[in-house]
């Protein structure tokens, strides 16, 4: 528990959109979580161009929604900056819809979401009108994976539900299953982000042909070694996504320059399938705008 506290202020002391000194940073990260825990109502946070997420603090994981807003910024910036209003986004396992929010509230782009826990995805359809995206945005109430029917899904885990696999005494909803082939099939999508909790290989499964469109000029991709819960192995996911012509790469979004990773590289992977061209469109974007700065 130690280990894991010590580890959250220091995430807060050294992220990129920090304020002042890092203990200026730590202090605000404090604040937010004691906040979040006595409030009795939602928290709506700003988010950047005037965009903003309702976020409910009973939620567990709550608090990387509110401090300190984008907390995934290179991911986040690099959908902000990379996204034009022309472009298809997929968000698979939205949850309440930052990135959905972002990406058609900052960018303009078209977004279809899914997100199958029926908590997470009422916030999700609130915060959709919230900022009156519906006219961008189709949120679907369903899980993915590599076929069709029904599932049984975590419920009360907020940010971390699953799907469950012969767990015993878990919480859970069944929801509707489909796959990314089915759902695109006469689509053409530019960015995929996908951070299903150690299920991403099997929505690959169901997106084979999705993925081999040439309109899909970028995926971001959770690995963080919990594959295997569910069958499933992040070496073959990782080769089978470099199959497809895409190359692991990270995003610096203060110097809008994108570059390779190492092939074994955990966390936020961002895969393209054309670096050169990748960098020349991120250079080329707007700027955003949040908490006083430029970006």
């Amino acid at each position: 528990m130690i280990g894991k506290i010590y580890g959250a202020f220091r995430w807060a002391a050294n992220h990129p959109m920090r304020t002042g000194s890092k203990f200026n940073a730590m202090r605000s990260f404090a604040r937010a979580q004691l906040g979040a825990r006595l409030v009795a109502g939602d928290v709506c946070v700003p988010l950047p161009n005037g965009t903003h997420l309702l976020v409910p603090p009973q939620m567990k994981g709550a608090i990387h929604f509110i401090w300190p807003g984008v907390y995934d910024f290179e991911e986040m910036s690099f959908i902000m900056h990379f996204l034009r209003p022309d472009d298809l986004f997929i968000d698979a396992g939205a949850n309440i819809g930052v990135f959905t929010v972002l990406a058609s509230g900052v960018t303009g782009a078209r977004t279809i979401a899914f997100e199958p826990a029926p908590f997470a995805f009422q916030f999700l359809a609130r915060n959709i009108l919230l900022n009156d995206l519906s006219r961008l945005v189709s949120a679907r109430n369903m899980a993915l994976g590599n076929q069709t029917g029904k599932v049984r899904f975590t419920a009360g885990l907020g940010t971390e539900n699953h799907i469950v696999q012969g767990e015993g005494g878990v919480e859970s909803v069944e929801v509707e299953a489909t796959t990314l082939d089915e759902q695109a099939k006469n689509l053409e999508p530019a960015v995929i982000k996908i951070d299903v909790e150690g299920f991403e290989h099997a929505v690959l499964a169901g997106a084979r042909n999705c993925l081999s469109k040439l309109s899909l000029r970028a995926l971001i991709i959770e690995r963080v070694g919990n594959a295997g819960q569910f069958g499933g192995n992040e070496v073959t996911l990782h080769e089978n996504i470099r199959s497809q012509g895409f190359v692991p790469c990270a995003y610096d979004p203060l110097k809008r320059f994108l570059f390779q990773i190492p092939e074994e590289s955990l966390g936020n992977i961002i895969y393209v399938r054309n670096i050169e061209s990748a960098n020349e469109r991120l250079r080329q974007a707007p700027a955003y705008h949040f908490a006083g700065r430029s970006i």
